[in-house]
């Protein structure tokens, strides 16, 4: 039997049926194929070992059964393929709520399972996480106060790891996306005024930006304002003091009316923050609305 997986997290096909207190897990369809002794049976999103293997369709865990207090047949089903004996499946480095999922869920060593889309997330490999497979990852704070990491391949996969079964709106692999995100946020425009910007004559005026984000993941806007690029609060679609408007919060196009009726809006700095699943959230560049600017 391989020490290596072959594969992070994969969907169980049918159902699987576990009861509260009981190791016993049994499934609808033949399941040799993906599951064996040593992988994480993963149920209700919390990670089981397998410790036996008693026919196709009948495995036993090591702990008894307690994912989301629920029995019968389980809402969420996967089997993950982590290294076997070092018993370790992305969650050493997640943080100690960690502990209240269970013994199997927090681990001595990180070993994460990455997949060829997270290889070419930024955010990843800023951390050192360049290649599909078996990682290794450390990361500390020296004693200047710098965050190192420290990254080491134990097992290299091909391109096509895991890909094929993750959608990354779902999160559909590990629970890892504290350390190693499922995708990107790429601003292609900054926000630009659209037009005139606020003047005695014109008091309104617009700003919009582009981005996108990887893996088809679905991007959330949320403009903020700020009067000293220091504190920034959310913008929201109702009118201020004055009655100054603001709408289209949370789209890439944000209006701005009536500026010159709110004292505290005059010469104000706006932004948009930009947020997906599994991703870091990343703010546009500051823009200013000029009061007396030119047309």
């Amino acid at each position: 039997m391989s020490q290596w997986g072959k594969l992070d997290r994969f969907p169980l096909p049918g159902t699987v049926m576990a009861n509260l207190g009981s190791t016993t897990v049994v499934t609808s369809q033949n399941q040799l194929a993906n599951i064996q002794i040593g992988y994480a049976l993963v149920l209700g999103n919390v990670e089981y070992v397998v410790a036996n293997v008693l026919s196709g369709t009948t495995f036993t865990l090591d702990v008894a059964y307690e994912a989301a207090n629920t029995e019968g047949a389980v809402s969420f089903a996967a089997v993950q393929q982590s290294p076997k004996t070092l018993r370790t499946y992305g969650w050493g480095g997640e943080g100690a709520a960690n502990l209240l999922l269970g013994a199997n869920t927090v681990n001595a060593r990180n070993v994460y399972g990455i997949d060829a889309k997270e290889a070419n997330v930024q955010s990843n490999k800023n951390r050192g996480f360049n290649h599909p497979g078996w990682v290794h990852y450390q990361t500390w704070v020296n004693t200047q106060g710098t965050t190192r990491y420290r990254t080491e391949t134990l097992v290299a996969m091909s391109k096509n790891f895991n890909k094929s079964n993750v959608d990354f709106n779902v999160g559909l692999d590990a629970n890892e996306d504290a350390t190693v995100q499922d995708n990107d946020i790429l601003v292609t425009r900054q926000p630009s005024n659209d037009g005139r910007t606020a003047n005695a004559q014109f008091p309104g005026a617009s700003f919009s930006f582009d981005a996108i984000g990887t893996n088809g993941m679905v991007v959330n806007t949320s403009w903020q304002k700020s009067p000293n690029l220091i504190v920034w609060t959310d913008v929201i679609n109702t009118p201020y003091a004055g009655a100054v408007g603001f709408t289209g919060n949370t789209t890439a196009n944000l209006v701005v009316s009536n500026v010159y009726l709110g004292i505290n809006t005059v010469n104000i700095y706006i932004r948009a923050s930009l947020s997906g699943n599994s991703a870091t959230t990343v703010f546009t560049t500051p823009v200013q609305i000029l009061a007396n600017g030119p047309q």
